[in-house]
């Protein structure tokens, strides 16, 4: 019988799965407004407040920094749950090797935020990219847990992550993408991976909630883009200066 304490590892990954997607929303709006003019507008008090929360994001790894936190928690609540210890493979260690995958991807993250030189972008996209790759494959293969239908759902949900992160190295707008299904991502484990440890779930029940999950997603996703675009500085076009046409009809005579 699976407890709350049981339960509680898959509610803290899926919430740090969805902190991510909310941060890789708005960087993808951020990212076309950043092109942007800015305007000279004396600052209140609330944007230097913003201002300083950037600069601590931005001079610290956070996000190398929660994928290891979410490792931790992750490997926690697998040695402390009621996963099954017996069998071929043990389901512990099944789960471990998902959480450990992510670990290298933070670790990718955090050599990158310190060596960018040496450690690339395109190397921090194709660790998270094998890291999402191996979850969905281990759920599919490794008969992790009893509905198959949960999990091969949220196979497909990490695969599509996968695949969009492996675009974003020629083309970076579809990070929206990565960005939505990330959201699905964590609502999913937060709700349905935690509930058919609790409940048994009919496939009819499954699928509709998966319906719903997308939906979510995508509102989110929608506000989110909505309001980091709309609170961005206005784009100024200003006319281009008329440039006198010389006439060469009307030339004067060099000759008088």
């Amino acid at each position: 019988m699976y407890t709350m304490e049981s339960c509680l590892p898959y509610v803290l990954t899926g919430s740090i799965f969805y902190g991510f997607g909310i941060k890789w929303c708005y960087e993808y709006a951020k990212f076309w407004i950043s092109l942007r003019p800015k305007e000279n507008e004396s600052m209140t008090k609330g944007v230097r407040f913003w201002k300083k929360c950037k600069r601590v994001f931005t001079n610290h790894p956070i996000e190398g920094s929660l994928k290891l936190i979410a490792t931790a928690i992750g490997l926690s609540g697998t040695l402390t749950s009621g996963l099954s210890d017996v069998g071929v493979v043990s389901h512990k260690v099944v789960h471990a090797t998902m959480y450990l995958f992510f670990a290298f991807s933070g670790l990718v993250d955090v050599l990158n935020f310190y060596f960018p030189h040496n450690v690339s972008d395109g190397l921090v996209k194709m660790a998270l990219a094998q890291s999402f790759f191996v979850e969905g494959f281990l759920f599919i293969w490794a008969n992790v847990d009893e509905s198959s239908a949960v999990n091969i759902i949220l196979a497909g949900i990490v695969w599509t992550t996968s695949f969009a992160i492996t675009l974003e190295l020629v083309w970076p707008e579809i990070k929206l993408l990565r960005a939505c299904t990330t959201l699905l991502h964590g609502g999913w484990i937060s709700h349905m991976v935690r509930m058919y440890r609790v409940e048994p779930l009919l496939p009819a029940r499954v699928a509709l909630a998966f319906s719903w999950h997308v939906a979510a997603a995508s509102a989110i996703t929608l506000c989110i883009v909505c309001i980091t675009r709309s609170c961005a500085p206005k784009l100024v076009v200003e006319e281009p200066p008329e440039i006198p046409i010389y006439d060469y009809c009307q030339e004067p005579d060099q000759r008088i």
